[in-house]
């Protein structure tokens, strides 16, 4: 059940007696590159930095230590943007 207003982005599958239309297959090129990006976000703070593994007793500390994780995530990022000379998305 969504939320009313909220638009409901996945991505569409084909049967085995229908392939996906033109219409279709374009909806989901559009959906996988947001969802790649974001992807590759929660995949680096998981996996390079062990951010899903908290432990700590109270909804405070467990709210500061996921500021803090991004908070370093961002920093990383903008080392990264700044060194490769990458575009922003403005």
């Amino acid at each position: 059940a969504t939320p009313k207003g909220a638009e409901l982005f996945t991505c569409l599958k084909n049967t085995r007696s229908k392939s996906l239309k033109a219409d279709d297959k374009m909806f989901n090129k559009i959906i996988s590159k947001i969802r790649v990006r974001i992807e590759q976000v929660f995949g680096f703070v998981e996996n390079s930095m062990h951010g899903s593994s908290l432990r700590s007793i109270g909804f405070d500390r467990a709210v500061l230590n996921t500021d803090l994780t991004n908070l370093t995530y961002n920093l990383l990022r903008y080392e990264q943007v700044k060194r490769l000379n990458l575009k922003t998305w403005r």
